[in-house]
């Protein structure tokens, strides 16, 4: 399980997400971000290292326990390389600085000045995307996608 997906499924149960300290930490809610509204955390960088903290007190359904505890253990067990989505480049001409973008549904590649969102093609690729390109590609430039 992706650490994105995770936080989202945590997020569509009604919990806050944040990342402290190498942890994922869940919150019951928003105006109580402290240790005595926390529900759960679960490490980053540690396979099977997580905890609930739910008080007996906290009304929450033993339904609603049960799906948050499922869903940390799922994450938790997840093997480390798993949990990251892989870098993403842009690729980019040395001579005309322009970036490469492939048409999606029609395929094929072009080139365009700016290499901004559009859900008509893809600017980002990863390193197997690239590695699988049958165009010669050594001379270009990748910059990594940091947002």
């Amino acid at each position: 399980m992706k650490t994105s997906e995770f936080k989202q499924a945590i997020e569509e149960m009604g919990f806050i997400t944040t990342n402290e300290r190498g942890h994922v930490f869940v919150y019951l809610n928003k105006s109580h971000k402290d240790i005595e509204w926390s529900a759960a955390s679960v490490r980053v960088d540690r396979i099977f290292g997580f905890k609930m903290f739910i008080k007996h007190d906290v009304k929450i359904s033993e339904e609603k326990k049960r799906n948050l505890a499922e869903l940390l253990f799922e994450y938790a067990s997840t093997p480390l390389d798993e949990r990251e989505e892989p870098k993403k480049y842009y690729i980019k001409c040395p001579i005309t600085g322009e970036y490469l973008h492939k048409h999606l549904g029609l395929g094929g590649f072009d080139w365009f000045t700016e290499n901004t969102y559009s859900p008509y093609r893809k600017s980002r690729f990863t390193r197997a995307e690239i590695d699988a390109f049958e165009f010669e590609h050594a001379h270009l430039i990748e910059e990594e996608v940091t947002e």
